[in-house]
């Protein structure tokens, strides 16, 4: 596990996941970063704000954006991963589909990040040729385990944590038997329009996150500027929800999460470095 308790200086050490989105329609920065300099820029800048992984993605999950072919997926990044892998940059890709994924592997990235955690065949297959590797795979949760979420959900705060739990368990499962092992596997239990439009299904996860981790550990969360952060507010707009996301990423510091997928690094290092001001 990366993540750590830092006893010398009392800081938590979460490995911080920079979020750099290679889209059109991305919910927070769709359309910025499609150009090479624009995203190598963007990959610079989540570093310099201490960014350990840059996760790049380049097919939104956002439930209004339009799917795009594999092809155009990797066409968007596959000049920029092996330019960041040069320099030593530990890359994460968030993707679904097996071409890009086999892609991303061969290239070198350390990381694949799956929003359908990984429930299709073919995805397993890609994987499942780096088993026992430091490759690392991240399932994550989702009410309906698709490309992007439905806007109906059959979740609840009264059912969500067994769902999660349920699904867990059966991927772990499948993936060990194809001889990944457990040091490869990280676990994200979804937020936002992934688990339901009801915002206290998000919080009920959050409220829960330390007993998801007694089993599914170590964990990644990604609570970055997400809808149910706004909606909990009033209905924030995504630009208004950075107070909001910090406090949220903070609390899951508190509480051991190792990895956490942010836009903005720089707030994360910064809220870490005066609550560890508190703990001396």
């Amino acid at each position: 596990m990366e993540s750590k308790y830092d006893l010398n200086s009392a800081a938590y050490s979460p490995t911080i996941f920079g979020v750099l989105n290679i889209t059109e329609d991305s919910f927070s920065d769709g359309g910025r970063y499609l150009t090479r300099k624009a995203s190598s820029e963007k990959a610079d800048s989540l570093l310099a704000q201490g960014a350990n992984v840059v996760d790049i993605g380049a097919q939104s999950s956002n439930i209004r954006a339009n799917t795009v072919g594999s092809e155009i997926e990797w066409m968007r990044m596959k000049d920029l991963i092996p330019n960041l892998v040069a320099k030593g940059v530990r890359i994460s890709v968030d993707s679904f589909q097996p071409e890009v994924i086999a892609n991303s592997l061969d290239a070198g990235v350390e990381f694949i990040n799956h929003i359908r955690g990984f429930v299709d065949k073919e995805s397993v297959r890609e994987i499942s040729k780096y088993a026992g590797t430091n490759r690392k795979f991240i399932l994550m949760y989702s009410h309906n385990h698709a490309n992007r979420p439905d806007a109906q959900s059959h979740l609840t705060p009264q059912n969500v944590i067994s769902e999660i739990v349920k699904f867990f368990r059966e991927r772990k499962k499948v993936l060990l038997n194809e001889g990944i092992t457990q040091e490869q596997l990280i676990f994200d239990p979804g937020m936002g329009f992934f688990l339901s439009p009801d915002f206290q299904v998000s919080f009920e996860v959050l409220r829960k996150i330390r007993t998801l981790r007694e089993e599914f550990s170590p964990m990644m969360v990604s609570v970055t500027k997400k809808s149910f952060l706004g909606n909990a507010l009033g209905g924030l707009k995504v630009d208004e929800r950075e107070i909001a996301t910090v406090i949220a990423e903070l609390y899951l510091s508190i509480q051991n999460v190792e990895y956490i997928r942010t836009h903005e690094p720089k707030n994360l290092k910064q809220a870490l470095e005066i609550w560890s001001l508190f703990r001396l």
